[in-house]
């Protein structure tokens, strides 16, 4: 079977509404589709890499069940380690991928279990379902493991009607976002479509400016935490020209030493930013939103910080 490379979701920031879209939640994982024939299963990366030694238990599950399918089949969907039903962890998920070591691999399975988590049906029965609606490919995709009792190792992702009611349960659960689909979409390969729309339910915190890479452009942020200033990431979207180039002015005339290639400056300029969460003590997908000079920066606490 011929590799195919997924069709992307556009990020927006508003959910559409309408009659003609259904909503799936957004996990925090590996994308990845799953080829299955008569003879051998391979889980397949977005990058179009092999990741069948790193997640064995789902490859060996496949082969089981591929006595009732009708083959070949492709899915498409999601590895994850699943925290709830709705927030996967990303840093296990991590660990799992980087793993070589057979051994490690299955110590892994018992540490940091996954869940394939198909959202679409590409192929059944050797043939191609990728001109079909996205309405009809949930159908066979649910019809197809209709008989299967669904372990942690497999579950189907279940559309949403109501994207109020989904969002709701995604801010409550702390969740990636929601997926937003048009209901006869086509399944378009290696192409970012606007028929299917990402929205992430990001946190927003205040930070103040440590200091200026000058190599990678990105500005170097902070907190208080313990009474001391601790790095806590650094952001380099988010800022118009204007704002990037005067905050950049800023620190070159306030900075009061040069490391390598990196500007510091004592606390005391500081920014509202919005991220995805954190992660290892940093900030994930972290995007400048507005200068905060009503704020000092002894107020730029790690507590207030949210940390899902």
């Amino acid at each position: 079977m011929k590799l195919l490379k997924p069709m992307l979701p556009t990020l927006v920031t508003e959910i559409p509404n309408g009659p003609n879209w259904l909503y799936e939640v957004k996990y925090d994982g590996f994308r990845a589709m799953i080829y299955i024939n008569e003879t051998e299963t391979k889980i397949i990366s977005r990058n179009l890499k092999l990741l069948n030694d790193q997640f064995p238990e789902i490859t060996l599950l496949f082969r089981q069940l591929s006595t009732q399918l009708k083959l070949p089949i492709i899915l498409d969907g999601e590895l994850c380690v699943l925290e709830t039903d709705i927030k996967a962890n990303f840093d296990k998920i991590q660990k799992r991928g980087r793993l070589k070591n057979k051994d490690k691999v299955v110590q892994a399975e018992e540490l940091y279990p996954v869940t394939y988590l198909a959202f679409d049906l590409l192929m059944e029965n050797g043939i191609s379902l990728t001109k079909k609606t996205l309405t009809d490919r949930k159908k066979n995709l649910i019809e197809l493991f209709k008989e299967f009792e669904h372990t942690h190792l497999f579950k189907i992702v279940q559309p949403y009607e109501d994207e109020i009611k989904l969002w709701d349960l995604i801010k409550r659960e702390h969740g990636e976002g929601i997926i937003a689909k048009q209901k006869d979409s086509r399944w378009i390969e290696g192409q970012r479509s606007k028929q299917w729309l990402k929205i992430k339910n990001m946190s927003i915190a205040t930070f103040f400016i440590i200091g200026y890479d000058e190599t990678n452009a990105f500005f170097h942020i902070g907190c208080i935490h313990n009474r001391i200033v601790k790095m806590i990431g650094k952001v380099g979207q988010g800022f118009s020209k204007e704002e990037k180039e005067t905050l950049i002015d800023i620190v070159k005339k306030n900075s009061h030493k040069k490391l390598q290639h990196i500007l510091y400056v004592k606390p005391g300029i500081c920014i509202e930013v919005e991220f995805l969460e954190m992660s290892k003590n940093e900030l994930r997908h972290p995007k400048f939103r507005r200068f905060r000079f009503d704020k000092h920066w002894e107020d730029c606490l790690w507590e207030a910080i949210p940390k899902g």
